[in-house]
């Protein structure tokens, strides 16, 4: 099953400032992530699975640079 960020997000019941904060970058950043308006580079998408404790095929992520 593959999961979008607000989802995963909300699982582990952060705010978006917390999430950016955890992974070095700006809260406008991972907004913008989550609304699907700008690209994951990959090391992030990782990052990502990491901090969501997930495999990357289970994140929901439209864009990838």
């Amino acid at each position: 099953m593959k999961y979008s960020l607000r989802e995963l997000r909300a699982r582990k019941n952060k705010t978006q400032e917390e999430v950016a904060k955890s992974l070095g970058i700006a809260t406008q950043t991972y907004s913008a992530w989550e609304k699907d308006i700008s690209n994951v580079g990959i090391s992030k998408v990782y990052a990502l699975a990491d901090y969501f404790e997930v495999e990357i095929d289970e994140i929901k992520i439209e864009k990838t640079s």
